[in-house]
């Protein structure tokens, strides 16, 4: 069954993940020049992630107005916050670990995984108890 704090944690999801995408759309080099610590200064990978971001974001805002029939967009939405940072580390910091990216895949994928997980394994249960 999904309960009023899963609607509530997609809407924030779907709100952050907007934010976040036009921040990178905005002003994606000083994304890198944080990201890498000064040792990139731009990548074309950012405009692909921003992009990416904002589907995301769309998925968990349609799988807030209705969660038990859109449960796979929710499922997707957990899966590409799963991959998201190996995405980022992959394209973006070029194989390279710093403290400030560790930071950025806390909070902007690992962080959304377990309630995301939560919200689609009660989807499913709901949908089979039926």
């Amino acid at each position: 069954m999904i309960q009023a704090w899963m609607r509530g944690v997609l809407l924030i999801a779907s709100v952050y993940n907007v934010a976040w995408s036009v921040f990178l759309f905005w002003s994606p080099n000083s994304y890198i020049k944080w990201m890498t610590e000064g040792a990139q200064t731009e990548n074309q990978w950012v405009s692909y992630q921003a992009i990416g971001i904002l589907v995301v974001a769309v998925m968990l805002f349609v799988g807030f107005l209705k969660p038990l029939k859109f449960k796979w967009f929710i499922f997707l939405s957990f899966l590409a916050k799963l991959m998201g940072g190996i995405a980022v580390y992959l394209l973006i910091m070029e194989s390279a670990f710093t403290k400030k990216f560790m930071f950025h895949l806390l909070m902007n994928d690992l962080v959304w995984l377990f309630p995301l997980l939560a919200i689609v394994l009660a989807a499913f249960k709901s949908e089979k108890s039926r």
